[in-house]
């Protein structure tokens, strides 16, 4: 605070004409309140950045929060759209059953009969032999067989498929493939029955792989080391290296022969 004096103007004229007015002066600081004045002006400013800090933080923290919330509403978004497509996968899995089941349905149908009504008696038959062209028949009089149409309520023959299998497997198969169920609920039992974790499988598959493959790769293991020392390997025969003498030719030749003598020598 500064140092305040008053002062006291008087007026020449009578009191309620001219009322003493109290004057207030501002008298300059004494010397010794620099060092109270710097505080101050330091405690002020601590305040304004503890505010600014605070105000920083606030910020910050609001912002923290609005990045929270869009990103859980963008994972509810990523979630509701794996959800709809799921449903859609779903739905189209149920449509072509269903379109399945139909065809199934429309094959095993049995052809409309015929009415009575509409029914066109087939012309008598044309006599056919040595008296036929007397008859009027003749090469005509041969029947035709009746060409399938959709209005003769004739059907195609269906094509009958057929099937080979080699083996117990393949035959055990083939059995599961025709004798199967196409009825909805069958078919929802045998779509259910398809493997979801074949690592659970695994390793006894791999067991019994191993069993019934492994005495196999033994006895080729063992048929190798025994190549390996035959004298049928290459390996094992006289050789001689790219860049032998003419020498070294002839002694490796002659130890080839000598090789054959020894070998018909036992055996003999």
């Amino acid at each position: 605070m500064h140092n305040l004096r008053a002062t006291v103007i008087s007026c020449p004229l009578p009191r309620p004409l001219c009322p003493s007015r109290l004057v207030v002066l501002a008298m300059p600081p004494k010397g010794g309140n620099a060092k109270k004045e710097s505080g101050r002006a330091k405690k002020a400013e601590n305040e304004v950045k503890k505010k600014e800090a605070a105000a920083a933080t606030k910020e910050k923290k609001v912002a923290e929060e609005w990045s929270k919330g869009a990103k859980d509403s963008k994972s509810a978004e990523e979630k509701a759209a794996k959800k709809a497509a799921e449903a859609a996968r779903k739905a189209e899995n149920a449509r072509l059953l269903a379109e399945e089941e139909a065809g199934l349905a429309s094959a095993k149908k049995a052809a409309p009969k015929a009415t009575s009504k509409g029914k066109a008696k087939p012309p008598p038959p044309k006599p056919a032999g040595p008296g036929a062209l007397a008859a009027g028949g003749g090469l005509a009089s041969v029947p035709e067989p009746p060409a399938a149409s959709p209005d003769s309520g004739i059907k195609e023959p269906d094509i009958v498929e057929s099937f080979a299998a080699t083996g117990i497997d393949d035959a055990l198969d083939l059995l599961d493939v025709v004798n199967a169920k196409t009825d909805k609920a069958s078919v929802g039992q045998q779509a259910a029955g398809i493997e979801k974790h074949p690592e659970r499988r695994f390793k006894a598959a791999f067991e019994a792989y191993q069993e019934r493959e492994l005495p196999g790769l033994k006895e080729e293991e063992l048929l190798y080391k025994m190549f390996q020392k035959s004298p049928d390997n290459p390996f094992n025969q006289t050789l001689v290296s790219y860049d032998a003498t003419k020498d070294e030719k002839v002694e490796a030749l002659a130890k080839r022969k000598q090789e054959l003598q020894d070998r018909l020598r036992e055996a003999d």
